[in-house]
């Protein structure tokens, strides 16, 4: 049995973990294309920015040049230098197909004429070609990109201008190498940012779901000891019922007696299934209740007269303390009210011995009237006071006499809450315990 059980909990243990992994990834992949999507939109918002902020730099660079190529026959080699050392320029004039003399302020990675060459097949593609031009009419290519030959990336523009003497060209390439590879660099950024993200979430959602399946693991595990217990309190009485009914056909002379120890365990059968139901129709929310406007102070009377002669029986004094003010009226399902504070009753004469007394007293604290059961017994330590109310509780005491299955209180603070009231614990000065029963009260007379 031991070692079944421990199979079925390392099986429910790793059928949560699948769970979990499942989850996991589910969550991880969701949020992973989420952040990728930002992070692209961010990367190309970035990158295209940052290409426009370039290319209207080149153009105003061009059009500066084209001013000045129109404008004046000659340009010197000093300025030619400066404009290209300045800016990562090529500059490339010639006129009727001659080359103006300009050796170039630098040594870009690619030779200089191969790159001019390039360049003007290009700016013919892009709309610069040799057809006539009427003089003094110009034509300028669309800005274009060129690759070199070591790694090397270019943007360029040309101009064509026709004048009396001829025909003259204009050929402007910047170095954008730089630009390219920073922009390569981003993109190796943003991909690394997603991937770190993407296991921080992997990490974060794993921890996530693991709090998230804490408490159906938990319900799972109590779900399973409840049917464990609420077995265990079944075979006790049906064990007694059995051998009664054994002991009748083997001693006919004890039949009374068998019958008796029949209905009794019967009645206890009786007592806990209705209990068991109770508590099922509070899980699934499908209890009922039959609200009305009642006087507390009437219910906890009731339950005083119905619990006097027992306690006198018993040789336990009962206490009743009603306050001398009206108190407001409650609603809610008077039977169910009565059932509770029987409960309570039930469990404070099982713990006070004779000649201790239990008190009922009924008041107000803010918007709830409490009815309050005090019992004079040992008390129960702070550590388990949470735990009565759990089903089957294994540390209650009163689980060792007839009667009792441990259901009782979790029963009570169940019906409470269905009262949108609550079922708590206190000490009671002097030694003892005390349950207050809030239900909130009406504001109607």
């Amino acid at each position: 049995m031991v070692w079944a059980t421990k199979w079925k909990q390392g099986r429910k243990a790793n059928m949560f973990r699948k769970l979990q992994k499942r989850l996991t990834f589910f969550y991880s992949l969701t949020c992973g294309i989420i952040l990728a999507g930002i992070l692209l939109v961010c990367f190309f918002y970035m990158k295209g920015a940052v290409e426009s902020r370039n290319q209207a730099l080149f153009s105003s660079l061009f059009l500066n040049l084209s001013n000045q190529f129109q404008s004046q026959s000659f340009f010197s080699d000093q300025w030619l230098a400066q404009m290209e050392t300045d800016n990562r320029l090529i500059i490339h004039v010639e006129e009727n197909g001659d080359s103006l003399f300009f050796p170039g302020a630098w040594d870009p990675a690619t030779d200089r004429k191969v790159l001019i060459n390039k360049a003007m097949e290009q700016a013919s593609l892009e709309g610069l070609s040799d057809n006539h031009l009427s003089p003094g009419s110009t034509r300028q290519s669309t800005l274009f990109y060129l690759a070199g030959n070591s790694g090397d990336s270019y943007c360029g523009m040309a101009l064509q201008s026709a004048t009396d003497a001829g025909k003259k060209t204009l050929l402007v390439l910047q170095d954008i190498t730089s630009a390219e590879r920073q922009a390569f660099f981003q993109g190796l950024f943003f991909a690394a940012a997603g991937i770190l993200g993407f296991l921080l979430l992997g990490g974060v959602s794993w921890k996530f779901v693991g709090k998230t399946l804490a408490p159906l693991k938990e319900s799972k595990q109590k779900q399973a000891e409840f049917i464990a217990a609420a077995s265990h309190e079944l075979r006790s009485p049906l064990a007694v019922i059995q051998a009664s009914a054994s002991a009748i056909k083997t001693s006919p002379q004890d039949t009374p007696a068998m019958i008796e120890n029949i209905e009794k365990e019967c009645s206890r059968m009786n007592t806990l299934i209705k209990d068991l139901l109770i508590l099922a129709s509070a899980d699934s929310q499908k209890w009922n209740l039959t609200l009305e406007l009642c006087d507390g102070d009437t219910l906890l009377l009731d339950v005083y007269e119905i619990y006097q002669p027992l306690c006198r029986q018993n040789q336990i004094p009962l206490e009743l303390k009603l306050p001398d003010m009206e108190l407001p009226k409650i609603r809610c399902d008077r039977n169910r009210i009565i059932q509770i504070l029987s409960v309570l009753m039930d469990n404070a004469m099982s713990y006070t011995g004779q000649g201790k007394s239990i008190e009922l007293e009924i008041f107000l604290e803010k918007k709830y009237l409490c009815f309050s059961v005090a019992d004079h017994g040992e008390g129960i330590p702070d550590s388990e006071k949470e735990a009565v109310f759990d089903r089957f509780y294994q540390q209650d005491k009163s689980r060792n006499q007839k009667g009792h299955f441990g259901l009782g209180l979790p029963v009570g603070k169940e019906l409470a809450k269905l009262h949108k009231g609550d079922l708590v614990l206190k000490d009671t000065p002097g030694g003892g315990c005390t349950f207050l029963l809030k239900i909130p009260f009406s504001e109607q007379p």
